[in-house]
């Protein structure tokens, strides 16, 4: 192999690639099979709320303070490592528990810190690629192939070898996660292969007037909308994550086919991630947001509907939208209008803003499910739709031509 393919492999980019690709396996072993483990372990749909609700709502009241650490940090590689490793030691403890509330805490210690770290590496990412000129959505695509991975070879192997193995494959996957975080590469620092790019830097110029350069600019009406909008599209996903595969095994689908239903949704992401670049060029975030937003309604309407499983594959494929033109769009809006200097802070506070409300309608959810069943995805549409009129409301306020 040539020295410029070796430089490739060890680039900035690639090194975050690695690092987004094992960030996933373990959120793509447990998004479809934690509930039918908690199941196993004899959790009710309440106390399988209050789990996936107990970490958000913890993230909801640190993650701001964590993000300004982070930002305060020399480099944001240093506050993404510590995470990593809190959450890649702690899930051997889930060994030695049992009952509801001691693996619900333990539980808890083990996505809140991926949950704090992930804005801030959200973040420091795109403004490495910003600087160096590349693809931020190519990098974080190796996040959702490791997720789709995870998701069929972990639904082909539990639905062989049987649900009580889905703790040892989480526990490999999450210490893998922390081991692989230590080649990271320095976000802020220009890194060897840089050099030319900083010499021939193009001379600054002066910041957008609306450009937030305080984080308190942040609480603009329009800017905060949009953000709100974004939380609520995002919040909608919720339920789905929590209770879509009690609900499709419920209704009689097989979990071979669990995990490639949630792979089918992450597979079609993977084509925004690779098509965004070019798309936002032509559209604003917001007008993006508006689109997503129409499409999140769509898919959870179907999932009140009774249909055939390759109806659910459909509904699935609109993760393409619901999600990833949500994320992509409101990481641009967020990087496009606030300044460097407090970007892993932004990034936490819109995280904070769709945790919470995620959390919430998760919390509620639970109840809601366990007595109405798939018609509770009304719920969700309803979210989103709220979602949708908020960023109809941004767009009246700062029509995107003063963007440019």
């Amino acid at each position: 192999m040539s020295q410029d393919g070796l430089s490739r492999f060890k680039s900035s980019e690639a090194r975050a690639s690695y690092y987004y690709g094992s960030m996933f396996l373990a959120v793509g072993i447990a998004v479809p099979f934690l509930p039918l483990w908690l199941r196993h372990k004899g959790f009710s749909d309440a106390d399988i709320g209050i789990l996936n609700a107990l970490p958000i709502w913890t993230m909801v009241l640190i993650n701001i303070f964590v993000g300004r650490i982070a930002d305060k940090a020399s480099d944001w590689r240093s506050v993404i490592i510590v995470c990593s490793l809190i959450a890649g030691v702690a899930p051997f403890a889930l060994f030695f528990v049992d009952g509801v509330w001691p693996i619900i805490l333990i539980w808890t210690l083990c996505v809140l810190p991926i949950m704090l770290m992930s804005p801030i590496i959200d973040a420091a990412t795109v403004r490495m690629t910003r600087r160096r000129g590349s693809d931020f959505a190519k990098i974080r695509v190796w996040g959702t192939v490791g997720y789709v991975a995870a998701n069929l070879v972990g639904g082909w192997y539990l639905g062989w070898a049987g649900i009580a193995l889905f703790l040892p494959i989480f526990v490999l996957l999450s210490f893998s996660r922390g081991l692989i975080s230590f080649q990271l590469p320095a976000f802020r620092a220009t890194a060897p292969e840089d050099k030319l790019l900083e010499q021939n830097k193009p001379k600054e110029v002066a910041p957008h007037p609306l450009q937030a350069q305080e984080f308190r600019h942040m609480f603009r009406p329009w800017f905060m909308f949009a953000i709100i909008g974004s939380a609520l599209i995002t919040a909608s996903h919720g339920p789905l994550y929590t209770f879509g595969s009690l609900l499709w095994d419920q209704q009689g689908i097989g979990k071979e086919v669990i995990g490639p239903l949630w792979a089918i949704g992450s597979a079609a992401e993977v084509l925004t991630f690779l098509v965004f670049a070019s798309v936002a060029k032509r559209f604003s975030a917001r007008h993006l947001l508006l689109f997503a937003a129409c499409a999140t309604i769509v898919r959870w309407f179907g999932m009140t509907l009774e249909m055939p499983t390759i109806g659910y594959f459909g509904l699935q494929m609109l993760h393409a939208i619901s999600f990833g033109v949500t994320y992509l769009g409101t990481l641009n809006f967020v990087a496009n209008w606030t300044a460097e200097k407090f970007a892993a802070e932004a990034q936490s506070t819109v995280q904070v803003l769709a945790q919470a409300s995620l959390a919430t309608l998760v919390f509620g959810f639970g109840f809601l499910f366990s007595h109405l069943g798939a018609q509770a995805f009304a719920l969700s549409a309803a979210i989103a739709g709220l979602g949708g009129l908020c960023v109809l409301v941004s767009l009246i306020l700062i029509n995107p031509r003063s963007e440019a």
